[in-house]
């Protein structure tokens, strides 16, 4: 039985990386707008495995294991630490360095820090 299970999940990761990776760098190579304002960046560019609120509360970012970014874990990172993992990927979070320029990445750091401090269930307005 256990040998199905770990078949299975090879199947759906065979299935999800691709996806999970046209998914991500698709909208970050579409994204001609050099804008640094990093909500806008975070919700083209993080969300969909992060979700909204930072939380990594999605399907995609269940099935990859993203970060919950709200985290003491993830809020201790230097503000370098958050840079290079943007630029560079980390994991199974793939590099921005190619479709990001620094400003961007700059103006993702202080959005990221701000997520930890966010209420749960607070709602974004329009």
């Amino acid at each position: 039985m256990f040998t199905r299970i770990i078949r299975k999940f090879r199947v759906g990761a065979i299935v999800l990386v691709p996806l999970f990776l046209f998914t991500i760098a698709y909208p970050a190579a579409a994204q001609t707008d050099k804008d640094p304002d990093g909500a806008k960046l975070f919700d083209v560019n993080c969300s969909k495995c992060h979700g909204p609120d930072g939380s990594g509360n999605t399907a995609i970012g269940k099935a990859v294991g993203a970060k919950d970014l709200r985290s003491a874990e993830a809020q201790k990172l230097t503000d370098a630490q958050i840079y290079t993992q943007i630029d560079q990927g980390k994991g199974n979070m793939p590099p921005f360095g190619g479709t990001l320029n620094k400003a961007q990445i700059d103006s993702l750091i202080p959005f990221i820090r701000q997520l930890s401090k966010k209420p749960a269930g607070a709602k974004k307005s329009s």
